[in-house]
């Protein structure tokens, strides 16, 4: 009887986190009551409580649980190159991958980031503390590339890891609002601009298709 009674409960904290999921994307967290939830989940609100302290845990929940298979996956890709320059390549192709074939999760963490954060200041630490550790993984390639000879060591590595993302998102955002603005080329362009700051007058590191 354990058994059964404890895998229910886990289907159950799975489709409610599911049904939270796609009820964020399409009415955003504000327009989200925990009440709806229960409903399209065919469950009971004491159920949601019983697997979560409140809005904010099943937020933090839907967020951790739609970001980390991918950087699980992008960790293990990245420290699989064998050179600084190689992994930071590797590092581009992932967030290119992201935008492309995950663009839901890309999609439902901005969206909740701009309508959440200003407002809640466990909310805003807590995406703070996503985009630190995305920056951090990026600057800790550039500086590893540095000491080893391989990038150019006037370059500031936190602050180019800064540059990056702003980069990537924001080729994200003016995708979702006009396609046709953004030319399919786009990232090896910003690739190739990155290793011309990273390593002047020597070509990109080439992977796949970036």
């Amino acid at each position: 009887m354990q058994r059964p009674r404890k895998e229910q409960g886990e289907k159950t904290r799975q489709t409610i986190i599911d049904v939270t999921a796609r009820l964020f994307a399409e009415r955003g967290y504000a327009g989200t009551s925990l009440d709806l939830v229960a409903k399209e989940a065919d469950t009971s609100k004491s159920s949601i409580f019983w697997h979560f302290q409140n809005k904010e845990d099943l937020l933090f929940t839907v967020v951790d649980q739609a970001l980390s298979v991918w950087e699980s996956r992008a960790g293990d890709a990245v420290l699989a190159q064998p050179t600084p320059p190689l992994r930071f390549a590797r590092l581009l192709q992932l967030h290119h991958e992201l935008a492309n074939d995950h663009s839901h999760t890309l999609r439902l963490l901005l969206g909740l980031l701009l309508e959440t954060a200003d407002g809640d200041e466990a909310i805003r630490v807590r995406f703070q503390r996503i985009y630190e550790g995305y920056r951090r993984s990026a600057a800790q390639i550039i500086e590893t590339g540095q000491q080893e000879g391989h990038f150019n060591p006037a370059i500031h590595p936190e602050e180019l890891a800064c540059i990056f993302l702003a980069t990537y998102d924001g080729i994200f955002v003016q995708r979702f609002l006009d396609p046709s603005s953004v030319r399919p080329n786009i990232y090896n362009t910003v690739a190739d601009l990155l290793f011309a700051v990273l390593t002047p007058g020597k070509a990109r590191p080439q992977l796949n298709s970036l």
